[in-house]
């Protein structure tokens, strides 16, 4: 099946939700434990059927989610006395029936044109999203200990689109994060090492970890938050929401130190910013990167080692045209730059850009996103250029979340 064809299926499975979406109320979804904390259960359920073409080959594929996936969580809470809460959270990724970041296409062991790659992908494992305890007191603030988001995860992903987890190139977990790229730079185009989930990123600080966190109350808007990680490194946060006539803004920044437990990187840091205005328009920028130890060459794979960097930015525009639910449009361009480093390529130029548009369904908790991405490669190597086929990938993503 190729890209046209995908596309049009695409377009009528969306189409199918719009109609067939029904009016409910929502459920409760309080439970009632064996003492006076509540727990509370959600979840969400993804499925995607998407297209990848390499410029060689390509491949429609039925998978799980890549953006965000299948989940459930658990949230417990209690109050102590009027200005002190804590609770608990347990959030788990359910194993994949097909993981998509194992999709591939042109077989395996570098093979080129015309093999089949990987259409089924299981991962029977588990995966720990959050496990952690917390409390948090009016006056003072929250604290936090276990693996949940460390106190600069999300400085890259400030969002107000509605597009954020349904097609969002602000992290590199796009469908197709798999294929690898095909060199052209030869007399016959080859399959090499080099995947989009290898050359992009957004250098989002820590990420999910082992930490024990600190998040300051808000004053005016801004949050200040610091953590202890597990391994002996630490990072910082500052988050900021506010409202200026007919503009909403969200914005963040943050430090990641990871000198004590890395042999080449001494830092990573990122910020970003997303405005919107009541008419719906919107638009959102991001910038990262990390900082390589001076002095080190990678095994002297080169004299020097440039800082990766990465640029995202956004627009798009929040719609009212159905009654069941916002629906969102967003074009998106992404730039990663000297990610990798190995004795073939080094110096990689990666950039990405897509147009997506998502439907909520506001009565069923569900979303539909439908996207179309191209995603490209440059590298050289010791002064050689060497040039690589785009991958282009159609998704048409599902999320029901209860």
């Amino acid at each position: 099946m190729n890209i046209k064809t995908t596309l049009k299926s695409s377009v009528a499975v969306a189409a199918l939700f719009a109609v067939a979406a029904p009016v409910a109320n929502a459920a409760d979804d309080t439970l009632k434990s064996g003492n006076k904390n509540t727990l509370t259960m959600s979840g969400q359920v993804v499925s995607a059927l998407w297209n990848g073409d390499d410029g060689s080959s390509n491949s429609t594929f039925i998978s799980g989610g890549r953006v965000t996936a299948t989940r459930v969580r658990w949230i417990a809470q209690g109050s102590l006395n009027a200005d002190v809460t804590a609770g608990a959270t347990i959030e788990i990724d359910l194993p994949f029936a097909n993981n998509p970041s194992g999709n591939t296409l042109g077989g395996t062991g570098n093979a080129t044109q015309n093999v089949d790659g990987v259409d089924t992908n299981a991962a029977a494992t588990w995966g720990v999203r959050h496990q952690y305890v917390w409390v948090n007191h009016k006056k003072f603030g929250k604290l936090s200990l276990g693996n949940t988001g460390a106190a600069s995860e999300g400085i890259a992903e400030t969002d107000l689109s509605g597009d954020h987890g349904a097609t969002s190139l602000m992290g590199n977990n796009s469908y197709g994060s798999g294929i690898a790229f095909v060199e052209t730079s030869g007399t016959t185009p080859s399959a090499t090492a080099m995947t989009p989930g290898g050359v992009f990123s957004n250098f989002d600080g820590a990420g999910r970890i082992e930490v024990l966190r600190y998040d300051t109350p808000t004053f005016y808007g801004a949050q200040l938050r610091a953590g202890f990680i597990n391994g002996g490194t630490w990072d910082v946060g500052l988050f900021y929401g506010a409202k200026f006539g007919a503009f909403q803004v969200k914005a963040s920044a943050g430090y990641y130190d990871t000198s004590a437990t890395s042999a080449t990187q001494n830092f990573r840091t990122a910020g970003s910013i997303a405005v919107l205005h009541d008419s719906g328009l919107n638009a959102s920028f991001s910038t990262g990167k990390n900082n390589i130890k001076s002095g080190n060459n990678f095994n002297s794979v080169q004299t020097s080692i440039d800082d990766p960097t990465n640029v995202y930015w956004s627009v798009g525009y929040k719609a009212k045209l159905f009654g069941v639910g916002g629906t969102n449009f967003n074009v998106k361009y992404k730039n990663t730059e000297d990610l990798i480093t190995t004795a073939a390529f080094d110096d990689t130029d990666a950039t990405a850009w897509a147009f997506s548009v998502s439907q909520n369904f506001d009565a069923i908790g569900a979303k539909v996103a439908l996207q179309y991405l191209n995603m490209s490669l440059d590298a050289t190597n010791a002064g050689a250029k060497y040039t690589f086929d785009d991958i282009d990938v159609i998704s048409l993503q599902t999320v029901f979340a209860f």
